[in-house]
């Protein structure tokens, strides 16, 4: 464990935060276990670590969400308590989190300012002085977007960019940004990256947690590293030369020799086929997909691919287009109907579309499979198996190695990549002969991500068909067989897995989006 004292520093002469001996304890986890850390003025310090390190717990604790058990946070060099957010932003602090928190019936302007509004309340004079101050803020993130609309119209990486604006608006000296980018295609989130090293020029410092291990090593200064709860490295990058391999070593103490496992299987026939599939998102998409086949589709931010998966699905009602399965063609109207016909989907947002909250990892999984594991149908109600209910669950737990391995554990308490494997487990479960996944390895770590990678491996294996949507380019160029590339709702370019390289993709990504 480290030593806070035994830490070196950054470009100040001393730290404006210590967290020195940080403890805290839920339920039957110890979350932290006397973390130290230390950051200076005008630094960027990267937070790495697995699902369930305890990085988010920490940043918790510095921003007033959570209370610590023990321990102590010097702010500024004077002791202090932080018991709520708002008093976290009253020191300086500032917070964007890893899930969207925003109250969607406000407008964007409503959401920045949120607990900041002048005395009379967004008077006719104040409201424009304020629609003003959020249109510069946001222009400043590349969101040209009018400050007026009600937040839930925006897109998730529009949300996500509105949450900055809301902590950049306040005169803090310190940002604590966990995940930023995971809602982000690549350009935005290197936009976002060169927003951090603006905020460190001007002397903000900031602490950045990612799974993106190469996004934190392109901007940190310094890395800590934390694992089940503790902290086991820290890495100088302005004094040692650091492997991206020595650092994940660190966070998951064994070597991963490949971060995209990808097994040559046997290619079938074709199971599923899409034609001229269109509504207002979506311009007549046509593709297949066969047996044994991973589809990657790529496409940055607003190029319609979840839009095209939910219409697929039947979340969104299409205007015209046909689907055929196993050569027969299909109709759904309704998410309930894919999942009848075999045909699953792991959605982007898995809080919103994935996860019922409240309910324990045990109801959520087998939400899809209600039907083969009811026992007894009397009128409208009916008597589940409990027996095969958590032999299902029990599998599913151990095959996806989810933490804390406790059935009845409710998925709010879950980390975000915990609950993402819930969203897995539920899909399996199901036993999908397609799989269609938005964003599998978002929000996951660098371990997690290599075994749902291989668990993808054995699906088409088995002869189940895979289409990953995916906005990381590596993802999708390191396991797809074939590779689609849309853009403005349309398939503009389609490249083998030997022609394809980042070059060409992005080159089409960006070629056919509206001038």
């Amino acid at each position: 464990m480290y030593n806070v004292d035994d830490q070196t520093g950054g470009q100040g002469d001393r730290p404006i935060l210590i967290m020195n001996n940080i403890w805290k304890e839920f339920p039957g986890v110890k979350a932290l276990k006397g973390v130290s850390i230390k950051v200076y003025e005008g630094e960027i310090v990267g937070l790495v670590g697995e699902n369930g390190a305890g990085k988010s717990t920490l940043l918790k604790i510095l921003t007033g969400v959570y209370k610590k058990d023990k321990g102590e946070i010097i702010w500024l060099g004077k002791s202090v308590e932080i018991p709520s957010p708002h008093v976290a932003l009253d020191l300086g602090i500032g917070y964007v989190p890893q899930e969207i928190e925003l109250a969607w019936n406000l407008s964007v302007v409503e959401n920045i300012f949120l607990g900041r509004e002048r005395k009379r309340l967004f008077s006719r004079k104040d409201l424009s002085k304020e629609l003003e101050k959020a249109k510069n803020l946001l222009k400043s993130l590349g969101l040209e977007i009018d400050p007026s609309i009600k937040a839930k119209y925006l897109s998730v990486a529009q949300q996500q960019l509105v949450m900055v604006a809301r902590a950049l608006a306040h005169k803090v000296k310190l940002i604590a940004f966990d995940e930023p980018t995971s809602a982000l295609g690549p350009r935005e989130a290197e936009h976002l990256l060169s927003i951090m090293r603006k905020l460190k020029e001007n002397g903000v410092s900031v602490i950045f947690v990612s799974h993106r291990i190469e996004e934190v090593m392109s901007v940190a200064d310094r890395i800590y590293v934390l694992r089940d709860g503790a902290l086991v490295a820290e890495y100088d990058l302005r004094k040692q030369k650091v492997d991206m391999k020595e650092i994940i070593k660190a966070m998951i103490a064994r070597e991963v020799k490949e971060f995209f496992p990808k097994e040559k299987v046997e290619i079938g026939d074709v199971i599923f086929e899409v034609r001229n599939l269109s509504n207002d998102k979506v311009k007549d998409v046509s593709f297949y997909v066969r047996r044994g086949e991973i589809l990657g589709i790529f496409g940055i931010v607003g190029a319609g691919r979840t839009e095209m998966a939910q219409t697929i699905i039947g979340y969104r009602p299409k205007k015209r287009g046909e689907i055929y399965l196993e050569g027969k063609k299909v109709e759904i109207k309704k998410p309930i109907d894919a999942i009848k016909l075999g045909i699953g989907y792991l959605p982007e947002d898995r809080r919103l579309l994935g996860l019922i909250l409240l309910l324990t990892v045990k109801d959520n999984t087998t939400l899809s499979v209600l039907d083969e594991i009811r026992r007894l149908k009397l009128g409208m109600f009916s008597k589940i198996d409990g027996k095969k209910e958590m032999e299902i669950v029990r599998e599913m737990i151990k095959e996806l190695r989810i933490v804390p391995p406790d059935p009845i554990k409710r998925v709010m308490y879950l980390s975000g990549g915990n609950q993402q494997k819930v969203v897995l487990a539920k899909l399996l479960a199901s036993r999908a002969k397609v799989l269609i996944l938005d964003e599998p390895t978002r929000g996951i770590d660098v371990g997690a991500k290599v075994e749902i990678r291989k668990l993808m491996n054995r699906l088409v294996k088995e002869g189940k068909a895979i289409i990953l949507i995916s906005s990381e380019l590596p993802e999708i160029m390191g396991m797809s067989d074939r590779i689609l590339v849309m853009s403005s709702g349309r398939i503009v370019a389609e490249f083998t897995r030997e022609e394809a390289t980042e070059e060409k993709i992005m080159e089409a990504a960006i070629a056919a989006r509206p001038k």
